[in-house]
Parts: structure tokens; sequence; C-alpha cells
């Protein structure tokens, strides 16, 4: 017997250390992936207006003083504004390193947004269900939500909706309530009891603070879709603490 049949020959190529299997998109991945790229596109190519002439405001007045800015709609002090959230001063703080006015900061904003978003329903989907094409079902029903009617306004995610409004403060509001929502089944499906949905997370689950500071941001960033957010965390806790453990 030659010495060659006695020798093992390595293995080569991408799937040599997952014993041969190769990677295949899930089809949201894929769904998503089209998405994205369809969504952005529309959304740089039609011209931004409306709500987003206010945001942009408020990344150039961050961006001329962002301790002390003024008002984004009047020549008065800005202190009080609700535009001031973490999300416009991390605009500003964008705006001021790389010299972007607030048109193009929130032209930027857009694919970010949409990125969290499109990760948020698709990790808010699998708690629910481990079905692989449960998420795009949600995408689809999500972007038709509410018509086919273009409306530019802070929290419409409609189809035409996202060519005016990815850019806006609610849409990663929106996005990050997705998380919230898909971390809050997560932990509310275990066994030990929630006492209630506070600041500081679930209560009488340990080790979720972070939790908290999650819901509280999206309380800073959009108040009013902080206010969907807490009313899901409770439907979820309230549905699986009462008994429901399995997948829809």
């Amino acid at each position: 017997m030659s010495a060659d049949v006695l020798v093992r020959r390595p293995v080569r190529g991408a799937t040599a250390l997952r014993g041969g299997r190769a990677w295949r998109p899930t089809p949201y991945q894929v769904a998503g992936f089209l998405f994205f790229l369809v969504m952005t596109l529309a959304y740089w190519a039609v011209p931004l207006c409306c709500d987003a002439g206010q945001h942009a405001a408020v990344v150039e007045r961050l961006k001329a003083d962002l301790l002390h800015p003024r008002h984004p709609m009047a020549d008065l002090p800005g202190e009080g504004s609700a535009y001031y959230s973490p999300y416009a001063v991390a605009q500003g703080v964008f705006a001021r390193l790389t010299g972007l006015g607030g048109w193009e900061v929130v032209r930027l904003a857009g694919p970010l947004n949409l990125l969290v978003l499109l990760t948020g329903l698709n990790r808010f989907v699998r708690v629910l269900t481990p079905r692989p094409w449960a998420p795009v079902l949600a995408l689809g029903a999500m972007t038709l939500l509410w018509g086919t009617e273009r409306a530019w306004w802070s929290g419409y995610l409609g189809l035409m909706s996202m060519t005016g409004s990815l850019g806006y403060p609610s849409a990663f509001a929106i996005g990050l309530t997705f998380w919230a929502w898909a971390l809050t089944g997560a932990r509310a499906r275990d066994g030990r009891r929630v006492r209630y949905v506070g600041p500081s997370g679930l209560r009488g689950l340990p080790g979720y603070g972070a939790l908290g500071v999650l819901y509280g941001l999206i309380l800073l960033v959009h108040p009013i879709t902080s206010v969907a957010a807490v009313l899901g965390a409770v439907a979820l806790v309230a549905g699986w603490q009462g008994g429901w453990r399995g997948p829809v």
C-alpha cells in the first residue's frame, strides 16, 4: 500500500471547517437585502421635504453649538425642545466631525435606520416563530399596513412613505422597538416570574438593566413610539408569563 493512501489529504474550500455544508441564505436575508437596496436607492432618489426640513435644521443647530443649540424653528433658545434627543445629538456630532450639512446627514441616516428596522423585525419575528418565511411575510405586512398612499410624517413606515421618512428619528425608534420586543419576549419566556417592567428592565429576572436602558432610549428618541413600545412589552410579558410558551 502506497504512502499516499495512508495520508489524509486536507480538505480545501470555504466549507472545510463546517463539515462540508455550504452556507445558504435564509429567505429573509435575501428579501431583506433586496428590500434594503431598493428602498435605499428610492430614498436617495426622492427629494426630501416636509418634516425632513425640521430634522435637518436640528442637525444644523447642533452643528453650530452642540451644548447650547438654538431652537430649530425660531431664533430662540432651544432648551426644552423635544427635537434634541440622543439621536439628534449623535447626528450633530457626526456633522461636526465630517463637515456635512443637515440635509446630507438626514440622507445618510436613512440606510442606517432601515438596517436597524430590518434586523429588529427579523429578530422579533424569530422570537415568535421559527418558520423561515415568517419574517418575509411580516416585512410585507408592515410595509403595506398603511396602504400605498404616500405620507411623509413621523411614524409612518408604509411602502411609499419610506421613500421620505426613513431619515426621521421615528424610523430609528421603531427599529429599536422591534429589538426591545425581541429581547423582552425572549426573556419573558423564562420560567421565573416578572414582577413589572420598569426603568431597570424586567424586574424579577436578573441582569436586565440594559433592556430598561433600551426602552428609555426609545422614549428619548421618539416619545410617541415609546408608548407603543411599552404596551407591546406589557402584552408580551402578560402573554408568556400567563402560561403561553410555544411559538405562534
